[in-house]
């Protein structure tokens, strides 16, 4: 038994053995809605990816306060998940977690909404995405800059092809 406590206190006698030891006990206590979380993280993760791709379509230098910005919401939605997740865990040891999912389903909801302005970016003539174009034109103006026409940026291509002929 000394043996294991030795091994253990030269473990968390360094900076890696705590760090190694909180992600551990971090994954060990979101286990039970682990997709929750894998789902969201997929979320910011492709909105992250796709905007890179409009602003590269753009000509649009990519600055690293997108990469602040992702980050703030992985931290912000890990810590409304994890929040959900104490709370339900405290009123309910066993079960569902509704509240965790309702959360995950909503932040991913809002990440493909996110999503789909910058794929109307890269492909303004996509049939699925022109239903919402209307829409999209408040989240697609916050993605560039003001003095960019969002009309000239949806304009299908297929129909400027067209007026060339």
């Amino acid at each position: 038994m000394d043996k294991i406590f030795e091994q253990l206190h030269s473990a968390l006698s360094t900076a890696y053995g705590w760090f190694l030891m909180l992600l551990t006990s971090v994954f060990t206590f979101i286990q039970p809605e682990a997709w929750s979380f894998y789902v969201v993280g997929g979320a910011v993760l492709a909105d992250l990816v796709w905007g890179v791709a409009a602003a590269i379509k753009l000509k649009k230098f990519i600055y690293s306060r997108a990469l602040r910005e992702t980050i703030k919401k992985i931290g912000i939605y890990f810590f409304a998940l994890v929040g959900a997740l104490a709370i339900e865990k405290i009123t309910h040891t066993a079960g569902s977690f509704v509240a965790v999912k309702t959360i995950a389903i909503l932040a991913s909801v809002c990440e493909f909404w996110s999503m789909s302005a910058s794929m109307l970016i890269i492909k303004p003539d996509m049939p699925f995405l022109k239903l919402f174009r209307g829409q999209l034109k408040g989240e697609i103006a916050s993605k560039v800059s003001e003095n960019v026409n969002i009309d000239e940026i949806l304009k299908d291509e297929k129909k400027d092809e067209k007026n060339k002929s």
